[in-house]
């Protein structure tokens, strides 16, 4: 009796049809055709891997903002203040989890761009932005 041909993934133990896998990179490497954060996105396209650079670059200095935003609010009771700060807070991680699984396409212009991203984050708002009282109202 012969024994049926090896099938591999999902459908080994379904009997179905091979289906294609697609190939992920496990080392940093160059070039445009990259899968970030969302299935066919950015393509094949030089300008659509553009903007996907742009968009991790931004998406990285908004999470540099927000970790400057000081929410020392006065206005609000103390439970108030502590709800906007875990709103805060609870954005800044999951954008900062965005930037992370964009840079584990291991693209290194998705890298470049990320850290690009926090230096200049960092370097204008905590040095360039740094405030002269610390206990303004001010929200950022």
């Amino acid at each position: 009796m012969a024994l049926p041909p090896m099938m591999h993934g999902a459908n080994a133990t379904m009997g179905g049809p091979r289906k294609q896998k697609t190939m992920m990179h496990m080392t940093f490497y160059l070039g445009k055709d990259a899968l970030i954060l969302f299935k066919g996105w950015p393509g094949t396209s030089t300008g659509m891997y553009a903007l996907a650079l742009v968009f991790v670059f931004f998406l990285a200095l908004l999470v540099e903002w927000l970790a400057h935003c000081n929410l020392k609010m006065t206005k609000f009771d103390v439970a108030g203040t502590g709800m906007a700060q875990t709103l805060v807070y609870t954005i800044r991680v999951g954008l900062g989890f965005m930037v992370m699984l964009a840079i584990m396409s291991f693209n290194v212009g998705v890298f470049l761009a990320a850290v690009s991203g926090h230096a200049l984050g960092f370097f204008f708002f905590r040095v360039v932005m740094k405030p002269a009282n610390s206990s303004s109202d001010a929200l950022c």
